[in-house]
């Protein structure tokens, strides 16, 4: 039994089983991550029951209407009612769903009767998350397509410039005027900036040193780091999770990740305007991340009170040679995703209320996390 509810609660789609008179008997780990739980379902023992076919004290159990408004249970009712008279499974497509705590999904719903045990078997799957993994399948590969580019450019830029460079040094043996040693030296300094832009475009990232290390050591590592760039000047509001486990990985690459992401909210901000970084921590569930779904996610956030990002580039901003800042060489954000995707997760950005807000996101589970880093 331990296995056959085990293996109930590791399917991605949430099941949610009920009686006739739409008591919920049973649901699995995924539909009670969604909404749908209730803290009076013993459910290990209420599945035990279904299958011995137990009797079932209705007064104990949770109603469907119980958990979701008037409308939506109306709807649900409609479509297991459908089900019994029809003897045959049916679907519903992007059913909106509100939940008595406001919440609201828009789901698939497929509804099966089992007339041996005399139970409605419901399977959703969530319209929303689908489109998450459509979004961030389609993202991840534009980023994929627009380094690939940026290093093939790289590539072409890098023979030119040592021409240049080597030019420039041979004409100031030359002319040795203060008008011209002023020009050539700012041919050959910005020669030399471009090239380090190229050669760390180029470069292949070293071999990471993979162990598990703490999210919170990493973030004060980095609170340190910046301590440089006008930190004192700023309000650090923490406000972390101690219940977030181990993340397997490179420490100082995640720590360089982080990094360029606070530098970029430190450099934005007016220190002159109660400026505030806060950074936060926690879990997330059943989040999409490049195409795939993961049951348990650490989050970090770094959020600011800066002016935000430009609309014309939001978009952007994680593409290589993109930058908000004049003097700024476009690759921290880029080399920031890259490290993340390494970890197995993905950084994205939001605007709310005032604030600009970067999430790092990464997969939990140690196992799933290992392959995909060694990947």
């Amino acid at each position: 039994m331990n296995i056959l509810f085990q293996a109930f609660n590791q399917l991605s789609t949430e099941i949610i089983i009920t009686d006739l008179d739409f008591h919920i008997i049973t649901m699995n780990e995924s539909a009670a991550s969604n909404g749908w739980k209730s803290d009076s379902l013993n459910h290990s023992k209420a599945l035990e029951r279904v299958i011995s076919k137990s009797k079932i004290n209705k007064s104990e159990l949770p109603s469907l209407d119980s958990l979701i408004d008037d409308e939506s249970f109306e709807n649900l009712k409609e479509a297991l009612e459908h089900t019994q008279q029809n003897s045959s499974a049916t679907t519903k497509r992007d059913l909106s769903i509100k939940f008595k705590n406001g919440q609201k999904r828009t789901i698939d719903l497929t509804v099966s009767l089992s007339e041996e045990f005399e139970v409605y078997i419901l399977e959703i799957s969530n319209v929303d998350n689908l489109n998450k993994i459509i979004d961030s399948t389609r993202t991840f590969a534009s980023q994929k397509i627009a380094a690939g580019l940026a290093r093939s450019l790289a590539h072409e830029v890098k023979n030119p410039l040592s021409g240049i460079k080597g030019s420039a040094q041979i004409l100031e043996k030359k002319y040795s005027d203060d008008f011209s040693k002023k020009f050539l030296k700012i041919i050959v300094d910005e020669t030399d900036r471009l090239n380090d832009i190229v050669n760390r475009i180029l470069t292949p990232a070293k071999k990471p040193d993979l162990d598990f290390f703490n999210i919170h050591e990493a973030v004060e590592r980095v609170l340190t780091l910046a301590g440089a760039d006008n930190i004192d000047k700023i309000e650090i509001r923490k406000n972390y999770d101690p219940s977030i486990p181990e993340i397997y990985g490179d420490k100082n690459l995640f720590i360089q990740a982080l990094l360029n992401i606070t530098q970029n909210a430190i450099h934005a901000i007016d220190v002159s305007k109660d400026a505030f970084i806060e950074i936060s921590t926690g879990v997330t569930f059943r989040q999409p991340i490049n195409g795939k779904i993961f049951s348990t996610l650490a989050t970090i956030k770094i959020a600011d009170n800066g002016p935000g990002i430009d609309d014309m580039i939001k978009d952007q901003i994680f593409f290589p040679m993109i930058s908000t800042k004049e003097s700024g060489s476009g690759l921290g954000l880029s080399i920031a995703q890259d490290i993340v995707r390494m970890h197995g997760g993905t950084i994205s950005h939001e605007r709310k209320e005032g604030s600009t807000i970067f999430s790092v996101v990464v997969p939990i589970e140690s196992q799933l996390l290992a392959e995909q880093v060694n990947a």
